[in-house]
């Protein structure tokens, strides 16, 4: 076969070989992104007082409320699914990880974690202790988990990261203040709200410092992930979007009274607690980007 021969079969064989290949995956792209401004489109009143964080899972709001009963809300149509008596652990499922006591699993694959004070325990799967770890002070906020990793701060501002299997520390860093809630660990960055108001953006390899954002008030609430943001719910009724790649605000929603529980992202829908503040009546609102 001469030179042009074979020029002519590798490029056919190329062209054979990309068509069996299939086309070129293409990136996801977020049906539901959250955008500002954002406007309300609906509200539900609610018997009884929310207590524990609401949780969202394809499109279904659920939480709890004082008079021992879970309620099940359908974000898109804004309608009750079911409203029935909760035993005290289902309940217990729809809080934030506990802090000072209690115990944690977040999936199959981490192990069950225990805090007592200042320490933190690992269970396995026959309810033996695998390791335990001392922190330096009480343990203010209940530990997350993301990729094999365990994040948590205490009350004297000590964040720490540690290996979920073993317990050893990957790395500690000191923050202005105390950690109050479990931190969002997303895209290689973990979201910590703090008690001087202010949410630290901390790499969630090496431990560093990316960014920090002042909020309104006090973070009385856990953040929520909503796609590349974080929403932050206050004592104020305000609710801030910060993007969770570089900490920066990129909205904020003012809501008609105070905020019963943190804001639930139900895509595309951004869900609040909100009570009266005369009556003393909770109602959830919808919100949507305009």
């Amino acid at each position: 076969m001469n030179g042009l021969g074979k020029y002519v079969t590798i490029i056919a064989a190329t062209a054979v070989l990309s068509a069996c290949a299939g086309p070129a995956r293409q990136p996801l792209v977020d049906p539901f992104p959250l955008r500002f401004p954002l406007v309300e489109v609906g509200a539900l009143e609610i018997e009884g007082r929310v207590v524990g964080q609401p949780r969202a899972r394809n499109g279904v709001v659920t939480f709890a409320t004082d008079d021992g009963f879970l309620t099940a809300v359908e974000a898109p149509s804004q309608a009750v699914l079911w409203r029935r008596p909760g035993p005290a652990e289902a309940e217990a499922t729809l809080k934030p990880a506990p802090a000072g006591g209690g115990a944690v699993r977040t999936g199959p694959e981490t192990p069950l974690l225990r805090v007592e004070g200042d320490r933190l325990r690992a269970f396995g799967a026959e309810g033996k202790m695998t390791w335990e770890f001392a922190a330096a002070a009480p343990i203010a906020a209940g530990p997350a988990v993301a990729s094999g990793r365990i994040y948590f701060g205490t009350e004297k501002g000590m964040f720490y990261c540690l290996k979920a299997a073993t317990g050893k520390t990957a790395w500690s860093r000191r923050l202005q203040g105390a950690p109050l809630h479990p931190a969002v660990v997303k895209d290689g960055t973990a979201a910590v709200p703090a008690s001087d108001s202010v949410v630290y953006f901390l790499a969630a390899r090496g431990g560093s410092i990316l960014d920090w954002e002042s909020v309104p008030s006090r973070i009385i609430y856990p953040l929520a992930a909503a796609g590349p943001l974080v929403l932050v719910s206050s004592a104020s009724p305000d609710v801030t979007a910060l993007e969770m790649r570089t900490g920066k605000q990129v909205g904020r929603f003012r809501a008609g009274g105070p905020l019963a529980a943190g804001a639930v992202w139900s895509p595309p829908h951004v869900v609040l607690f909100v009570e009266d503040a005369e009556t003393g009546r909770q109602r959830l609102v919808f919100l949507r980007p305009r």
